[in-house]
């Protein structure tokens, strides 16, 4: 794998948005459709990963034959992706000075990234290379990085923005529990339930709101944990845009779908660059990157929440 990445900055917010835990370990593959950045909790119960496309890179190249030319060779490989991240806020420095270069494997089997720039000072140029390896994780034996959570059967699903999405969550911290979402026809409600505290719903008005999508199949009731939610809604502020209330249209949208057994699964629609717009020449622009999370439900208790005061978005 070969690839020139023009958007160092927001290439790296974009793998910030996967980090679920401080100790992520990301699994990536790569082919000649693109590479895929994919990690999930030690519980198993959230995946988390973000698709890049070759169209989004400067160039991107990949030969899955390797150095010795065998085809057996996958092009796969799992990296911590702390250390990336913590390499590429390095490289984010100096964005714009020139295009970082990402590469697996070199001949220790590392992923390299470097970056050269130049500027003129006069009677001749200054040269400067940034250069970094990250030496591949090994996969531990017990861990079948096969059996990946997967999304089918949707049965209901809205879009909203970013920013809307993410204003829910953070005010669904306060009770301290579990998050629950009610969908049924024409009605959309987040809620949590503190012990001592109280119970905080907050009802999505499903006409004429900040939704541009809603579809309720059947009626569904499920639960899930705040901090995976947390996780899930954690975007970069560059990738916001406007205010929630805002009408840019450069604002970032986020898909919400709930299968008929309870998995939730979050897209965040994310710009490489946010100098280019959802309005711009063949729709989505090509330097779009979904990020995407998969949540585990929590088996329902057979227990009712109390009714409470309702805050209306």
């Amino acid at each position: 794998m070969d690839a020139r990445i023009s958007h160092v900055r927001t290439f790296r917010e974009c793998l910030l948005a996967i980090k679920i835990d401080k100790h992520s370990r990301a699994r990536v593959r790569a082919d000649e459709r693109g590479v895929t950045f994919a990690t999930r909790d030690g519980s198993k119960t959230c995946a988390a990963s973000v698709n890049f496309r070759a169209e989004v890179f400067a160039s991107y190249a990949c030969d899955d034959r390797g150095f010795g030319g065998r085809h057996d060779e996958t092009c796969a490989f799992e990296v911590n992706l702390t250390s990336l991240i913590d390499v590429l806020g390095a490289f984010a420095a100096r964005d714009g000075d020139g295009d970082a270069r990402l590469r697996w494997p070199n001949r220790e089997g590392a992923v390299s990234l470097e970056l050269s720039s130049a500027r003129a000072t006069g009677e001749r140029d200054f040269k400067q290379c940034i250069y970094s390896e990250i030496a591949p994780e090994a996969s531990n034996d017990g861990d079948e990085r096969g059996e990946e959570l997967s999304f089918r059967d949707e049965a209901n699903a809205f879009m909203l923005p970013t920013a809307t999405l993410k204003e829910i969550v953070d005010d669904l911290e306060w009770p301290a529990s579990d998050v629950q979402i009610d969908v049924d026809v024409g009605a959309l409600r987040f809620s949590g339930y503190g012990a001592g505290i109280g119970d905080l719903k907050i009802d999505v008005d499903t006409e004429g709101g900040r939704l541009t999508e809603f579809t309720c199949r059947q009626a569904s009731t499920s639960r899930y944990k705040y901090r995976f939610l947390k996780s899930a809604t954690t975007v970069g502020a560059s990738f916001l845009g406007a205010s929630a209330g805002g009408s840019d249209e450069n604002v970032t949208m986020t898909r919400v779908a709930i299968s008929n057994t309870g998995f939730l699964k979050i897209v965040h629609l994310l710009h490489l660059s946010r100098s280019v717009s959802f309005g711009s020449t063949g729709g989505l622009n090509e330097l779009m990157v979904p990020v995407t999370f998969i949540l585990c439900p929590i088996l329902s208790d057979g227990e009712m929440m109390d009714d409470g005061e309702s805050e209306e978005v």
